[in-house]
């Protein structure tokens, strides 16, 4: 059984500061998680496209002229949620150790990892699909945001190399190619419907499913 992520989004973990780098009171940083925890409900139920600033000072309950403290424009919104997105799966990830443990039970977690997390932050997975094909800014920033995250899988995979368990010349191709299949997939299943004859798929075999591609990716022998 693939074991269940108690976590739930949350701006509690976001890196603190308004627009010009100073520090924030109490007050600031409640106000701040408003709008995010506003801009994430406003991203989920009218789309990345049509909500406003306005929309989101109004749905956070606050003065127009104070989204100004915190934020520049909705992009540096989108990019803080992105950011806390990816946060949060990095922070569980750190405790995988694919070197030493059980290879697919440590897939089998890092797949559950990554699809809960895309299931709690189901808005940010759509607006950050939809910003990048929109502003090509954005799409930079989405880039150097994921970045890290691929690094750290492609650095995985290098430990198995050396350790004598996987024999992978390219780490980094192999990294971005399965890191894509996962993003897109999630994409597909918890923001666009599912396929035309499967409208959904339960978490079990999400999970599972993403875990047997991963797994006999990086373990296969070598062709």
């Amino acid at each position: 059984m693939v074991r269940q992520d108690p976590s739930a989004p949350g701006a509690e973990g976001s890196e603190q500061g308004p627009a010009d780098g100073t520090l924030l009171t109490a007050r600031g940083v409640r106000s701040r998680a408003a709008l995010l925890e506003a801009a994430r409900r406003l991203f989920q139920s009218k789309g990345y496209a049509n909500t406003k600033i306005v929309d989101i000072t109004q749905e956070a309950g606050k003065a127009l002229g104070s989204f100004y403290t915190y934020f520049a424009n909705k992009e540096e919104v989108l990019e803080q949620l992105a950011k806390d997105f990816k946060a949060e799966i990095d922070r569980r990830l750190t405790e995988l150790d694919f070197v030493s443990g059980d290879p697919y039970a440590l897939v089998l977690e890092l797949c559950a990892v990554y699809w809960h997390s895309c299931k709690n932050h189901q808005p940010e997975l759509a607006a950050i699909f939809q910003a990048s094909m929109m502003d090509e800014q954005f799409a930079v920033r989405w880039r150097e945001i994921r970045s890290d995250a691929r690094g750290k899988f492609a650095a995985q995979i290098r430990g198995l190399d050396k350790a004598g368990r996987v024999a992978n010349p390219e780490p980094e191709a192999t990294a971005s190619a399965l890191g894509s299949m996962m993003d897109y997939f999630c994409y597909v299943w918890l923001i666009e419907g599912g396929e035309m004859n499967r409208p959904s798929l339960s978490d079990n075999v999400a999970i599972e499913a993403m875990a047997r591609v991963v797994y006999r990716t990086i373990f296969a022998a070598a062709e």
